[in-house]
């Protein structure tokens, strides 16, 4: 018996000096969602290893979860500090700048995290961020497609195929799009989808809007169906539509009461087009101007 005592009473002394085993101890409380936990864990880790490269983001990626940015660019940096080859620290940090909008700083530790290592996945796609919130679409899609040629994970195939729609090259945009969708079919996917083929083939974005709402109804979707309807002069569906639209959104939203009544003018039922104009004004007085020339539209005097 006094045997196991000793050997139990190693074991916890050589536990509580050993940072792999606060720092397994952070990572169970971080999954759990435990976060102070968690950063006591891997401050534990980090004291009886200050160079404990990976608690240390490990730590970071807590204090964000947790909202305070600052500490974990300090633990990012702390990172690099002590291990100016670990690729996390870099991915981490242009991550929070790109988060925060500040690009330039964000590009600097992806440059040099691809410095370190060319065939780096999660730099490519970072830099692809950058590129394609800063509008520059074609550099953007040269990192997506580097980024897929090292993992083709879907998220970078969604960036890329967000690229090329902003530069109007929709039959690549939607062939990415269908790799994904291929691969993982969401509501959100087929939205985009029926988004871009909207721009050029109206019948395979109703069919695509369809499936979106097939998988969850959305007040988004049933707009964007509407849309469809009429551009395909399919009016009475477009209404309908509309009215489900309206109705799920449950906030009222002028755009789509002005939108409702563009349908009915179309139809030629003028009561109920200015029913919604005017529902459209008493939620929203900023837009006097549109009300008053679609009213004009109805050739009806207020």
């Amino acid at each position: 018996m006094s045997k196991l005592i000793i050997i139990l009473g190693f074991f916890v002394v050589s536990c509580s000096n050993n940072p792999d085993y606060y720092y397994k101890r952070g990572n169970s409380f971080f999954a759990s969602g435990d976060y102070y936990k968690a950063i006591d864990m891997y401050s534990k880790a980090i004291l009886r290893k200050p160079d404990f490269a990976e608690a240390l983001v490990s730590r970071g990626l807590t204090y964000e979860r947790l909202g305070d940015k600052n500490k974990a660019i300090e633990d990012y940096s702390k990172a690099i500090d002590t291990n100016s080859k670990y690729l996390p620290a870099y991915n981490n940090l242009a991550s929070i700048y790109i988060e925060s909008s500040m690009y330039q700083d964000a590009l600097y530790f992806v440059n040099k995290a691809i410095e370190i290592n060319p065939d780096y996945y999660y730099a490519y796609y970072n830099r692809g961020l950058i590129y394609f919130y800063t509008k520059k679409y074609q550099d953007a899609i040269n990192d997506f497609s580097k980024a897929i040629s090292i993992s083709p994970k879907d998220i970078a195939y969604y960036y890329r195929a967000m690229s090329y729609y902003n530069l109007s090259e929709y039959s690549k945009a939607i062939s990415d799009l269908k790799t994904i969708i291929q691969k993982n079919p969401t509501d959100t996917i087929y939205y985009q989808l029926a988004k871009i083929e909207f721009e050029t083939d109206p019948q395979s974005a109703l069919d695509d809007i369809s499936k979106a709402l097939a998988i969850k109804e959305s007040h988004t979707y049933y707009y964007l169906k509407a849309r469809i309807e009429v551009r395909l002069n399919r009016l009475s569906e477009a209404s309908d539509d509309m009215n489900r639209a309206i109705k799920i959104a449950g906030v009222p939203n002028s755009e789509y009461l002005y939108y409702a009544g563009d349908i009915y003018f179309a139809l030629n039922d003028k009561s109920n087009a200015r029913k919604y104009y005017d529902m459209a004004l008493e939620i929203d007085n900023k837009t006097i101007d549109i009300y008053k020339n679609k009213i004009r539209k109805l050739n009806i005097k207020k």
